[in-house]
């Protein structure tokens, strides 16, 4: 770049041309004056051709081509003598170089163009030829006005017809020049008359927002020459709003040259209204549609409609894992078991062929289960009532009937635990009974065993006979005889949730537990400590009760209920052993029962 740059504007090597001249000022005034004044003169000479052109547009193909190589000429002369002028004070000859190599194609160029029009110009007619030429043209132009005359009167009887078929009609026609004043009009809107529209422009009789809008139309059309049409809205205070449908067309003169825009407007009001009230009602219709669907979204209601065939053509709220892909375009064959065809395809035919609407009640097999639904179905109908398919309305009752299974079960569990209940409070009440020595005592034994059975009912039944949690079971009866956030007591082991039966029976053994922990063992004195813990080992959950810190411990000569009862009862109704250990140091008891006692 640098080296391009000193080839075009010198380098320290070279001298300006004013050194030449030992800047003498008169020598330099004398070129520097005369080279701007030629040069002005070469700028001033195409700038009035150029105008010439410019208001000459009838002057078309090579002699406007000609008179731009021209300018082009005599502006690269001028060029050349601005880089003489100033070459005077600094050395840019390769530039000033470069310039007059561009002149001299230019030139040259020109030169060519010139011989070679020679011909053409030495052909031009001379005045004799043309007046002999104007001569014979007012003779043919007579003849030619006698035709015109003919066409005119043709021409008037077609226009009559044509105005005659607009009149009354919601199409308007009218012609604009190329300043967009109006030349011509049929059929004017909005109370015109077409002599008042004669001569005026878009702006003195349109609203500012439509002039802003239908202007750029019209003038691309005329520049381009291509037609093009638009929507437009316009304001009237008689009417109202009136939309209209404007299409424009270029207009041309005898030599092809744009000179205006030929518009038919037509008046859509009507149509654009109706078009509003159809997308309104479309509107509110997809609205109560979408409230519809909304409505059934998460419901046990599904929606569907089959054609004639039977095959599904709408379904709104599918049952729980399908789609309304699954069944559109599907026949109940396509989809369901022949089995589930028997209950259902015969009802729908028999609406389908009577008009009448069914009621049904059907289990079928949909995405791997068993389903129960209740399902009403109506005939389908076009606007002239002929039956055209089927809508159904399905409520899935699966729930409903497996609550009703579920309460049934329930009453008959209910009925063999109380049966089962009222067996063991029986048994305790005998051997209570045997081994109280007054009523008092028996009272007070048996109602203390019945708070026991109630603490673990009152747990089974918040968790609806599921099961209880082995810890929660543990606590709820510690918590009949010590404070559970006192340093006496350590509970721990993992989550275990244990079914509903076992529950009742670990219950029983942990209230004898603890009622002889508080009379007797740990619990008994401030010094004492209990701990209780549980773990599952292999396919067996232990259960370890150990008391330290209270009174000395020592095995009883008789055994007595409490006993009898965790080893004799408890036990075995836990499928498992109970293994009870009298150390001086405290009680010990472990209850082991297999893993399958605990909650699914």
């Amino acid at each position: 770049m640098a080296d391009l740059l000193t080839y075009l504007f010198g380098a320290a090597s070279f001298i300006p041309h004013g050194y030449c001249l030992l800047w003498r000022p008169d020598l330099v005034a004398l070129h520097a004056v005369s080279d701007v004044l030629i040069a002005l003169a070469y700028i001033a000479i195409p700038v009035a051709m150029l105008t010439f052109l410019h208001k000459r547009p009838d002057i078309r193909g090579n002699s406007r081509k000609i008179g731009y190589l021209f300018v082009a000429f005599i502006l690269a002369c001028a060029l050349t003598h601005l880089f003489d002028l100033a070459t005077l004070w600094w050395p840019a000859y390769g530039a000033q170089g470069l310039v007059k190599a561009v002149a001299a194609l230019i030139s040259a160029v020109t030169a060519v163009v010139v011989w070679l029009m020679l011909p053409k110009l030495l052909a031009i007619p001379s005045l004799r030829d043309l007046e002999r030429a104007n001569e014979l043209l007012e003779v043919e132009n007579l003849e030619l006005n006698t035709e015109v005359g003919k066409s005119r009167s043709e021409l008037n009887r077609i226009n009559d017809r044509f105005e005659k078929a607009l009149t009354g009609s919601n199409i308007s026609v009218f012609s604009q020049d190329a300043d967009l004043r109006y030349t011509w009009i049929h059929n004017p809107r909005f109370g015109f008359d077409p002599g008042e529209l004669t001569g005026k422009r878009d702006e003195d009789v349109l609203p500012a927002e439509t002039v802003a809008e239908v202007v750029p139309l019209k003038q691309r059309v005329m520049e381009t020459g291509e037609s093009a049409s638009a929507y437009v809205a316009i304001e009237n205070e008689e009417t109202g709003t009136v939309f209209l449908d404007l299409i424009v067309h270029a207009t041309r003169d005898a030599d092809g040259v744009t000179d205006g825009v030929l518009c038919t407007a037509v008046d859509m009001t009507e149509k654009h209204l109706y078009e509003i009230r159809l997308a309104t009602m479309a509107s509110q219709l997809a609205d109560a549609n979408m409230r519809f669907e909304k409505a059934l979204s998460g419901s046990l209601i599904t929606v569907f409609e089959q054609d004639s065939n039977l095959k599904y053509v709408h379904v709104v709220n599918p049952p729980p894992g399908l789609t309304a892909e699954f069944f559109l375009g599907h026949s109940d064959s396509d989809l369901f078991s022949e089995e589930d065809q028997l209950q259902m395809v015969p009802a729908k035919q028999a609406v389908v062929r009577s008009g009448e609407s069914k009621v049904i009640e059907v289990d079928v097999d949909i995405d791997g289960g068993t389903r129960n639904y209740h399902v009403r179905l109506d005939p389908a109908k076009d606007g002239e009532g002929t039956v055209t398919g089927v809508i159904g309305t399905a409520v899935d009752m699966t729930q409903e009937r497996e609550n009703e299974r579920q309460m049934h079960l329930v009453m008959r569990e209910l009925t063999h635990r109380s049966k089962n209940l009222l067996a063991v409070i029986q048994a305790m009440a005998r051997q209570t009974a045997a081994r109280s020595d007054t009523t008092a005592d028996f009272v007070d034994s048996f109602s203390a065993r019945l708070q026991a059975m109630a603490a673990s009912h009152d747990l089974l039944v918040s968790q609806s006979w599921s099961g209880a949690d082995i810890g929660e079971l543990v606590r709820a009866h510690l918590g009949q005889s010590i404070d559970l956030g006192s340093s006496q007591i350590n509970i721990h082991g993992d989550a275990r949730t244990i079914s509903a039966d076992a529950a009742q029976n670990l219950g029983l053994a942990l209230h004898e537990l603890t009622t002889n922990a508080a009379k007797y063992g740990a619990l008994s004195v401030l010094e004492g400590h209990l701990e209780v813990s549980w773990e599952q080992i292999g396919e067996v959950i232990r259960l370890t009760w150990t008391e330290t810190g209270g009174p000395e411990v020592v095995e009883p000569k008789r055994t007595g209920f409490g006993r009898k009862l965790l080893e004799r009862l408890v036990g075995p109704s836990l499928d498992g052993d109970v293994t009870i250990m009298f150390k001086p140091e405290g009680l010990s008891c472990v209850i082991e029962f297999p893993v399958h006692l605990l909650a699914k």
